[in-house]
């Protein structure tokens, strides 16, 4: 399982260590296991870390101001609606920009504040991977691609975001609204893990 298939400017992808720095490639964290813990500054200026949620179901979600997936979940609104099911939940949603200053997507703090409210996007905070670091230790390949987190810190959930690349509009069925029910009911996450599409990270 360690090919690239291009798909014109985007890409399916579920292992790319091409994409990890020389010597450092990209971790998998098995479904059940803790999730690494991490500090990343937010584009509030504040540093958030994992740990600071500790009894809270936590939201990963990569993502790219130039990935034209990611453009078209937001763009129809799909992104969002998931974004307000899971805070209704009571749940925490961190995005995660991994790109460095010099890459296609890396983003300023400015920047990143004004795609929020641009896009409209439901989050509790926007964070800056720009070593790559969070990204390798969760072996993110693409964007979008969604991290789901019980309340006892441990991976639930894995992969993409929902079951069609290409759909545009709202409706369907999406993974991480599956995973977050499960956990609301007190049972184990039926899909724990998917094979992700989109871009991929810009390590």
């Amino acid at each position: 399982m360690r090919r690239l298939a291009a798909l014109t400017l985007a890409v399916w992808a579920v292992a790319l260590p091409s994409l990890a720095l020389a010597g450092e490639p990209l971790s998998h964290v098995e479904i059940g296991a803790l999730a690494p813990n991490f500090s990343a500054l937010g584009s509030d200026a504040r540093q958030h870390r994992l740990s600071d949620y500790v009894g809270k179901v936590v939201v990963l979600e990569w993502t790219s101001p130039v990935c034209p997936y990611t453009a078209s979940k937001y763009g129809s609104g799909l992104l969002q609606d998931i974004q307000r099911r899971a805070l209704a939940k009571g749940a925490i949603w961190l995005s995660i920009d991994t790109a460095s200053p010099g890459r296609a997507g890396y983003l300023s703090g400015e920047a990143a504040k004004a795609r929020v409210t641009k896009t409209r996007a439901r989050i509790t905070a926007f964070l800056f991977d720009p070593d790559g670091h969070i990204g390798r230790s969760y072996g993110a390949r693409t964007t979008p691609g969604l991290y789901v987190i019980s309340k006892a810190g441990r991976l639930v959930y894995q992969g993409a975001l929902d079951d069609d690349p290409s759909r545009k509009q709202r409706g369907g069925f999406d993974y991480v609204t599956a995973a977050l029910d499960d956990l609301s009911a007190g049972r184990p996450v039926r899909k724990a893990e998917t094979r992700p599409y989109g871009c991929a990270v810009e390590y």
